[in-house]
């Protein structure tokens, strides 16, 4: 029974999401009504204009109120609405929780940022020399494969049992020559965390999985995140795929977690992002120190943001974005307005293009707009 429904999933096409934006709720307590009216109908106009399963905001600022907005349909075959408690993948918006668990451990003494991976891997090229600061900054000099051809291949194979970090490893150590010096330029590559998440398993005896939940979700009192062990998420919600050659969306929920690992394989709920991104941006977790160390941003190459460790910064605004099978996920604290965003939208196809760009600029040119500053 497993195995046929596995199947079914997989080779489920469904029809376009034109119709889905028909359904749609809503609730305010933060904008004025007239605001909140024309959101309302510039999102559900993005649901269509974009072709959009469906989409969920969360907008959340302390002792003002919040902004909540659901449209379209979590599965395009049952039909079932969006609403804002369906889990969903988040993708790279699992890189802030592994950060934060990597520098409790340092605030634990388990860990020095300035520990060099010659420690536990010294056969690695510049092993002497890249930290554990470097890696959470995207700095350790790695050479950042094809994202979008290595994204390709998981995109057509979400099930395909992950490479052992020691077999990747491997791989990288023999592309030694295009290695960078260390901290001289920011290169965003998913194999940092997976290296940071090796480390943390050999200090603690515990998985990334497991440190996260014990540092991270416990403490919060996170209710709707986890890491995941198997490949389907308990939650109505669909992750959906544009297929150019049929026309149809395909079905691209399922996904084996360690493909994604500690750069990656989180599920979370907007209310429980919308809680986090205040903590990952204000403290709370960490030392005052290691926050404020945290927070200080390089630059990112190709991008106009600065990267932290394990956060994007800039302009007044920090968090994270993420992309994965079927997913599009955003996660940002406005500083000056004390204000909490998070976006999903349950599509993303082959292209590794992310789905809530204009989302995001809508929704932050209203919080700027209406919002007063503290």
């Amino acid at each position: 029974m497993l195995r046929w429904s596995l199947l079914a999933c997989l080779l489920v096409t469904v029809a376009p999401a034109a119709s889905a934006s028909s359904t749609v709720v809503a609730t305010n307590a933060l904008f004025p009504t007239k605001v909140t009216q024309r959101l309302n109908a510039e999102l559900t106009a993005i649901i269509k204009r974009n072709n959009l399963p469906s989409v969920a905001v969360g907008v959340l600022v302390p002792g003002k109120g919040t902004y909540r907005f659901a449209g379209g349909l979590a599965n395009l075959r049952t039909r079932l609405p969006r609403t804002l408690d369906q889990p969903f993948r988040i993708a790279s918006v699992t890189k802030p929780f592994a950060a934060t668990a990597i520098l409790v451990l340092v605030d634990r003494g388990l860990l020095r940022k300035t520990d060099t991976i010659a420690k536990w891997y010294p056969s690695f090229p510049n092993a002497n020399r890249i930290t554990i600061d470097d890696l959470l900054r995207m700095r350790s000099g790695i050479p950042a494969p094809n994202d979008d051809e290595v994204l390709a291949q998981v995109y057509d194979a979400p099930l395909a049992p992950a490479p052992s970090l020691h077999v990747e490893l491997a791989s990288y150590a023999r592309l030694g020559h295009r290695f960078e010096p260390p901290n001289t330029r920011g290169v965003y590559t998913d194999f940092n965390y997976e290296i940071l998440a090796g480390i943390a398993e050999r200090v603690t005896g515990k998985g990334i999985g497991q440190l996260i939940t014990e540092t991270v979700i416990v403490p919060l009192r996170l209710r709707s995140t986890w890491y995941p062990s198997g490949t389907e998420i308990p939650s109505p919600l669909r992750g959906y795929g544009w297929n150019t050659a049929t026309k149809r969306f395909d079905d691209k929920t399922l996904f084996n977690p360690p493909l994604a690992g500690a750069a990656g394989a989180l599920v979370s709920d907007a209310a429980d992002l919308l809680a986090f991104s205040r903590v990952l941006c204000l403290g709370g977790l960490l030392e005052p120190q290691t926050q404020r160390e945290r927070m200080v941003g390089e630059p990112l190459a190709g991008t106009h943001a600065s990267y932290g460790e394990g956060v994007a910064t800039g302009g007044g605004v920090c968090g994270h974005s993420g992309t994965i099978n079927g997913f599009s996920t955003d996660m940002y604290y406005f500083q000056k307005f004390n204000a909490s965003l998070v976006i999903s939208v349950n599509r993303l196809d082959r292209d590794n293009e992310g789905r809530t760009t204009p989302i995001l600029a809508l929704m932050t040119k209203t919080i700027r707009g209406e919002l007063k500053q503290n």
